[in-house]
């Protein structure tokens, strides 16, 4: 279960914590941990509530690296170089979890026991590459190496979200006109149709009348109007929900295989990052596993059981689906040629190249189909107030 706490900091500021705990008192125990002293502890509400709920300002993960990064090459010790990064944050809620990683640390934990333990979110992989080199004495490269790992992966989905933004802005637009229309310009019309006695087509009678029935009840159609939009949020906001409609969206025959491109990229690329520093394939195998959805993980299960019992790595990953025919002829070079890390790169560093391609691609044909069908979405409104009038035009004429 998931519980926010309200809690004092050092310096008698109020924070709030979301903590994963068993029962109330786990929470309050854990909160303690992390150097702060709860006065509420409340169960979370449910998907919806919590998903639209305001959070308290959290660390931000490659922020805090990128920081910490520099600090140590600057010749600071760890403990010294997280006190320095806690003094000058100002977000209450990151501030007390780098307060925690300090409280664990100064109680003899090692930095990656003390990210697990936190209750900041710190990702399964960075601790994973601290706690390996932790065994060697490589903490700025298990860093760095995460640095360029977050660093790639937001510049995919940066450039993923910008091919999405246009039309989504077009689609938003087109929507927000229909609605003007329908909602003030309909009734108008509709109003002086009224008055006049005309007769008029069946389209127009149908739209008129929802105009005078959104004219007529303004305030109820505005908040149906909220209420379909505030569920179709919390609806978004639940995972059940997100992940029916991920499966759904991987389901349709051109979009399907490319998502899938997309997911084992960042398999890929997570299993580099692992490998170079230091873990083994088949605990890569498990960490990496977030990144895919659920019917790949099954997948990956099944790769992971058959590279224990000795089989080739790209063998393995090729008989459960967790290849494409290019990647698996890369993969093979690599495991023959012992970099087996490099290669991975290599082939997330080919999928990306590909998925991102695509996505313009995809973008530049989309945005003037969109544009059409809100043209005739738009269109057909307008016409329809019209045609009485074109009709009695033609009356008139007779």
């Amino acid at each position: 279960m998931i519980f926010e706490v309200k809690a004092l900091s050092a310096s008698g500021e109020v924070v709030a914590l979301s903590i994963e705990a068993a029962v109330e008192a786990d929470a309050r125990r854990e909160a303690q941990l992390q150097g702060v002293s709860p006065f509420q502890v409340r169960q979370k509400q449910g998907a919806v509530g919590g998903g639209l709920a305001p959070r308290a300002a959290r660390l931000v993960v490659l922020g805090f690296v990128q920081e910490l990064l520099m600090l140590l090459r600057a010749g600071l010790s760890l403990v010294v170089a997280l006190e320095a990064i806690a003094e000058k944050e100002s977000r209450p809620g990151a501030r007390a979890a780098i307060e925690a990683l300090l409280a664990k640390l100064r109680r003899g934990a090692r930095l990656s026991e003390a990210m697990a333990k936190s209750g900041a979110g710190f990702p399964q992989i960075l601790v994973a590459g601290i706690g390996a080199s932790e065994r060697t004495g490589g903490l700025e490269e298990a860093l760095q190496r995460y640095c360029d790992y977050a660093g790639r992966m937001d510049d995919v989905r940066k450039k993923i979200v910008a091919a999405l933004i246009y039309p989504v802005l077009l689609l938003t637009v087109g929507l927000l006109v229909s609605a003007f229309l329908i909602g003030f310009v309909v009734p108008k019309f509709a109003g002086v149709y009224k008055e006049s006695g005309t007769d008029m087509p069946w389209a127009s009678a149908l739209l008129f009348d929802l105009g005078r029935l959104i004219g007529a009840h303004p305030l109820e159609a505005a908040a149906t109007a909220a209420v379909l939009l505030f569920g179709v949020v919390a609806a978004i906001s639940m995972q059940s929900v997100r992940d029916a409609l991920a499966m759904r969206l991987r389901e349709l025959p051109g979009l399907g295989p490319r998502i899938k491109v997309y997911e084992l990229a960042r398999l890929y690329r997570t299993l580099a990052m692992l490998l170079r520093g230091g873990t083994p394939i088949v605990p890569a195998l498990t960490l990496s596993a977030n990144m895919l959805s659920a019917t790949l993980r099954v997948q990956l299960q099944r790769t992971s059981r058959l590279i224990t019992q000795g089989a080739p790595i790209s063998r393995a990953l090729e008989n459960n689906g967790l290849t494409t025919s290019v990647g698996n002829r890369m993969l093979a070079v690599g495991e023959h040629g012992g970099d087996m890390a490099a290669m991975l790169e290599r082939v997330a560093d080919y999928h990306d190249e590909e998925t991102i391609r695509w996505m313009d691609w995809t973008a530049r044909l989309f945005e003037p189909l969109l544009m059409a069908l809100l043209g005739l979405l738009i269109g057909g409104i307008v016409i329809l107030l019209y045609m009485p009038i074109f009709d009695l035009a033609g009356s008139v004429k007779q």
